[in-house]
């Protein structure tokens, strides 16, 4: 457990607010002994989310990141080629020794390869085309993949309609840093991460769905939100 505290703040119960302890932007490597992973959204959260996005490559984009557990530009790479009958092939982007990642899908997300799939012939994608595609074409004339912050428009929009959100830890122009945020996509890869541990027990089947080059063994770690549902099923 790190050695640093944090508190969480009390929220109103009729709304879904979670705490966001992402740290501020530094190498995790010089500050491995400190970093503990967000405490973040809970499935439930991540499918209201889902279920408000408002057009059906949204969807099926925030699904493809829920599901796999990528990267933002990893799921963005996505193509019609890259869909297997149970997995997605994805780029890793930060493993240097293992620069593609076959990504297997949970059994709630079993449908996801067909729908990507008829979603791909009903706008008549070649097989190299990125799956979620642009209004704009690229300087070829082809189609072209939405941009990382596209993407991040997307989920935080979809997060203010479903009206879940995070306590943010930097000031934007939703609040100051403690006030409730929409989520942003790296946290639904923490979450996945986090229910693959607390699911399975297999820290290294999250090191293989996550496409890390090594443990990150701040995941067996409980934060406070977590903590505290636990401790209210231990008997007296």
């Amino acid at each position: 457990m790190a050695t640093s505290q944090r508190s969480t703040a009390i929220v109103p119960t009729d709304r879904r607010v979670r705490l966001d302890s992402r740290q501020p932007a530094r190498s995790v490597r010089s500050t491995q002994k400190h970093w503990q992973p967000p405490e973040g959204l809970s499935p439930d959260d991540v499918k209201a989310v889902i279920g408000a996005a408002t057009c059906e490559r949204d969807r099926l984009l925030l699904r493809v990141l829920w599901a796999t557990g990528a990267r933002v530009s990893e799921a963005l790479a996505l193509r019609p080629m890259d869909v297997q009958r149970d997995h997605l092939v994805l780029p890793n982007r930060k493993n240097p020794s293992l620069t593609v990642k076959r990504v297997y899908l949970p059994a709630g997300q079993a449908d996801l390869p067909g729908a990507l799939l008829v979603w791909a012939n009903e706008h008549g994608l070649a097989p190299h085309a990125p799956l979620f595609f642009s209004r704009k074409h690229g300087a070829d004339g082809g189609l072209k993949a939405i941009s990382r912050v596209q993407a991040w428009a997307i989920l935080k929009a979809a997060s203010e309609l479903a009206d879940v959100r995070v306590l943010a830890l930097r000031a934007s122009h939703h609040g100051a840093v403690g006030e409730p945020a929409p989520a942003h996509p790296h946290l639904f890869r923490h979450a996945r991460v986090r229910q693959i541990v607390r699911t399975t027990r297999n820290l290294p089947l999250a090191q293989r769905q996550a496409g890390w080059s090594r443990l990150q063994m701040a995941y067996l770690t409980v934060g406070d939100e977590e903590a505290r549902q636990l401790m209210r099923d231990v008997p007296e």
